[in-house]
């Protein structure tokens, strides 16, 4: 049986991948979510068919662009048909759409003759998440302990697209609902606001008396109703002649301080708000991953399709806040990496082409609606392109890579600073956390980084912790979640024939995991002796038979940078990260030369970093000189 050989993919696959995707599925995506465009009075219709764009060649090579200050790109041409839907008549047509930046082999874009780089982001998956916040009460400034301290419980959900929400219990043990850039409501309201009728949340919450704790506070006067409706919640009477006049003073109470908190004047209740705002698909989306974790989180059994929220994730979230307020349920580890997701230049670039289209789109509609029906003709469908502002899309695509702080002058010392720039790993940026928020826990190291964070190479200073490197063998899967690579192992063999298995942090806390450093013998088999394995957070022995996998390398923990320093084991870790950030600074040598000691990566590095030449076949070196290479290959 042939052996595998665990060779280390190539350093640029992070860029090339998701530019990749981008090109294949993400612009057929977004421009079919804008499908179709109408006018107002819905009898004329413009569709794209995005499965059947094609690009043009760049008018100029890379290094053209480079030596005349020029772009990369190339032309989009997509074709469209419009519909005259009074006539039943249509017109197919291709037309110019965008000019799409196109990323080089080496993984980088160039624009105005600059090479540029796209940050990897890595931000919370979306979903739901409970976390608790204690609070300390000191009397005095030079306190060492505090006097006392009380607990508040938050159910955060977070969007790929939209409105930042969340649930809160306060010290009180009052209820609260808050978005961002608005102030709090009380949570009963909410849930009313969302559709919800009064008995299904009073009968569907546990101790749900609770929840109209904090409605006294709206109500001027006297608040004995509050006394009598907490009876009649506790005695489960929802309807009766009492609790019927209660609810009326509570919902009169409702939209007045609803219409107040969104700034409406016209009377109307806040459901239409709150529908455009957590249950429209154009201005929320949670994405199919972000559905999957709260139907797993909630106990839910909703579509992967419904990716905004529904009233039932609103109730489940407040009983599961419930819970977690009385110890029933535990809170979530935010800087657990399965928790966390990596954004790839891809999808910051999908996110740039859906902000362009949809000003492309309310650009084609408002023109349509200027236009009389009777000048739909062939004379019109030969000038369409004047309806078609490209501007809206290209402009998208400038200011994201002029101004967006994840776009960036590709640092080009040496080969090792142009690759490590490209695996790079940045909390920071729109969407992300600041300097200044940034706390010790979310700067530190944790155990889940284990090959796939390197927990050596980070900057010094304010971005300490805050910017990170992708380790040797880590890669980002479709979903956008790190994985590392492990051999399988049965019974105490090690199943290196059978390839190897990439896994997330969710998946690898399943399993029982040894060290690379171990002995294999010829056959494959581990020592009988027991043996040191990580299961989850926690260190143990145990037999070779009970292992479920083995580490690739003893490198698979670390940077490429770090990766290139001898003897890693035996450094102080605050000096090995000023090596490592160091040989990035290192002037290229006139004439190259091996290093006296190695690690053995050296070499891959130079190759994957496309400043050698590279042939495009394997095959048997006959002839080198200074101008003339000569390959022998055998042609298939």
């Amino acid at each position: 049986m042939k052996r595998y050989s665990p060779n280390i993919h190539d350093f640029i696959t992070v860029q090339r991948k998701s530019f990749q995707y981008f090109l294949e599925k993400g612009i057929i995506k977004e421009f079919l979510k804008i499908n179709p465009i109408t006018n107002q009075n819905k009898n004329v219709e413009i569709m794209f068919y995005p499965t059947y764009y094609k690009m043009l060649s760049p008018e100029c090579s890379i290094r053209e662009c480079l030596l005349k200050m020029k772009s990369y790109t190339a032309k989009l041409y997509m074709p469209m048909k419009l519909t005259n839907q009074k006539t039943g008549k249509f017109y197919i047509k291709w037309l110019y759409v965008m000019t799409l930046p196109l990323m080089t082999k080496r993984g980088h874009f160039i624009l105005n003759g600059g090479a540029r780089v796209i940050v990897n982001q890595v931000l919370r998956s979306p979903g739901i998440y409970f976390h608790e916040k204690i609070h300390d009460i000191y009397t005095q400034k030079d306190q060492e302990k505090p006097d006392s301290s009380f607990s508040r419980y938050y159910a955060d959900f977070i969007c790929l697209k939209g409105t930042w929400l969340r649930l809160e219990i306060d010290k009180d043990k009052l209820f609260w609902a808050q978005m961002k850039k608005r102030g709090k409501l009380p949570l009963f309201w909410f849930l009313l606001a969302t559709g919800l009728n009064e008995k299904t949340i009073l009968t569907c919450i546990p101790e749900s008396y609770k929840l109209v704790q904090n409605l006294a506070k709206y109500h001027p006067g006297n608040v004995h109703w509050l006394k009598t409706l907490k009876k009649l919640i506790n005695q489960r009477q929802l309807k009766n002649s009492t609790s019927n006049e209660i609810w009326k003073i509570l919902y009169s109470f409702m939209l007045s301080t609803i219409n107040n908190e969104v700034g409406s004047s016209s009377g109307h209740p806040g459901e239409q708000w709150l529908y455009n705002k957590f249950f429209n698909p154009q201005t929320y989306d949670l994405g199919r991953s972000g559905r999957l974790s709260i139907n797993k989180k909630l106990g839910l059994s909703l579509n992967r399709d419904q990716t905004t929220l529904t009233p039932q994730d609103l109730l489940f979230a407040t009983n599961s806040l419930i819970k977690v307020e009385k110890g029933l349920k535990s809170t979530d580890d935010i800087d657990h990496l399965k928790n966390r997701r990596v954004r790839t230049s891809g999808e910051l670039l999908q996110t740039q082409l859906s902000i362009g289209l949809f000003r492309l789109a309310q650009s084609i509609s408002e023109k349509l609606n200027t236009l009389e029906i009777e000048q739909i003709n062939m004379s019109f469908m030969n000038n369409l392109q004047n309806i078609m502002n490209v501007k809206a899309v290209n402009g998208a695509f400038k200011e994201f890579f002029g101004s967006c702080q994840l776009s960036q002058f590709m640092d080009q010392m040496n080969p090792l600073a142009e690759i490590t720039h490209k695996r790079r790993l940045t909390s920071l940026g729109p969407g992300g956390i600041t300097r200044d928020t940034s706390t010790l826990a979310i700067r530190g190291i944790h155990p889940t980084h284990y090959g796939r964070i390197c927990p050596i190479e980070t900057p010094e200073g304010k971005n300490t912790g805050l910017v990170n490197s992708i380790t040797t063998y880590g890669r980002v899967n479709p979903q956008g979640l790190l994985q590392t690579p492990f051999f399988k192992v049965y019974k105490g063999q090690v199943q290196k024939s059978a390839g190897l298995s990439f896994l997330s942090a969710s998946t690898e806390e399943k399993f029982r995991i040894a060290p690379a450093d171990l002995k294999v013998s010829s056959l494959g088999f581990l020592p009988k002796s027991i043996l040191p394995v990580r299961i989850d957070n926690k260190f143990t022995k145990i037999k070779r038979s009970k292992i479920d996998f083995l580490s690739l390398s003893p490198f698979q923990m670390i940077s490429i940078a770090t990766s290139l320093i001898p003897f890693l084991e035996h450094d102080d870790a605050n000096r090995a990260l000023m090596g490592s950030n160091m040989q990035r600074q290192a002037v290229s040598l006139i004439r190259p030369q091996r290093p006296i000691v190695g690690t053995g990566l050296e070499a891959r590095v130079i190759s994957d970093s496309g400043h050698v030449a590279q042939a495009n076949r394997s095959g048997v070196l006959a002839y080198s000189t200074s101008e003339k290479i000569v390959i022998y290959t055998l042609q298939n």
